[in-house]
């Protein structure tokens, strides 16, 4: 059996044992392997702004360099993942196998409000979303011209430019005057 001083000597010693090997590895994987094997060369980095986000990869990958896109911004100068910002800047000189940071276009943020009038409203709803708009029923009212439940009106008009995410207003039809009146003649009479 091991007495506790002895025991405290061999987790001290094992402690010691495996601090050596993690200082000796450290030192062989950063000082001497580099040395005796050679660093990685340096390259220019590429100018991969303006280009889209597939094109930049695969411009930066073919000089051995790794992309990730840290941000993406609004732009409306810009397309969808159109490169706006990298780090390193274009001609800096950076070790294959490094990193090139990319702020890439989300896109506009204003989107024009397509035409609205006379569609179904649940057409209306679904176009809107896909625009990234929202909506809201703000009235409705009696039209001889438009069918029931489909939009009299929108506000913002179409053709407006406003922000993603906005919600567009709209007014409904509720259908002609004479359907309601046809409706009263079809209801029988209760006397009082």
């Amino acid at each position: 059996m091991v007495d506790n001083a002895t025991a405290k000597k061999l987790g001290y010693m094992l402690g010691i044992g495996i601090g050596i090997v993690i200082v000796t590895a450290f030192i062989f994987s950063q000082i001497i392997f580099p040395v005796v094997l050679g660093r990685t060369p340096k390259v220019d980095t590429p100018d991969v702004t303006g280009k889209s986000l597939m094109e930049a990869k695969r411009l930066l990958q073919g000089e051995k360099l790794h992309v990730v896109v840290k941000d993406s911004l609004y732009s409306d100068s810009a397309s969808l993942e159109e490169v706006l910002e990298q780090s390193p800047l274009p001609g800096e000189k950076i070790r294959q196998d490094g990193t090139v940071y990319l702020v890439i276009s989300k896109g506009s943020a204003n989107v024009n409000v397509p035409s609205l009038t006379g569609r179904s409203f649940q057409e209306v709803i679904i176009t809107l979303r896909n625009i990234g708009l929202h909506s809201m029923v703000i009235d409705s009212t009696y039209s001889d011209i438009y069918p029931s439940n489909t939009v009299i009106r929108s506000i913002p008009a179409s053709g407006s430019k406003v922000l993603k995410k906005s919600t567009v207003k709209l007014i409904l039809s509720k259908g002609s005057y004479a359907t309601l009146d046809t409706l009263a003649t079809e209801l029988p009479s209760y006397p009082y």
